[in-house]
């Protein structure tokens, strides 16, 4: 669970917690993540991040990974 900086979506994603069922709620500037049943707050993500967040942060954050699909085996 790592923060990643999406330069093409200018998309800052900070992880503050695990869940397996998140439910997401928009907030000026981005969307908090939090587990449906215990509230705990578990990510945040901050929209149009080069202009709400230093520079050298963003430069310290890496792309996010790739995302990878896997086909099922008959395919």
């Amino acid at each position: 669970m790592f923060a990643y900086y999406d330069r093409d979506a200018d998309i800052a994603w900070f992880p503050t917690g695990q869940s397996s069922d998140v439910v997401s709620g928009r907030v000026p500037g981005g969307v908090k993540d939090y587990d449906r049943a215990s509230h705990d707050l578990v990510a945040i993500e901050v929209w149009e991040a080069s202009t709400r967040l230093p520079a050298s942060i963003l430069e310290a954050l890496p792309a996010p990974a790739p995302h990878r699909v896997r086909l099922p085996e008959w395919a």
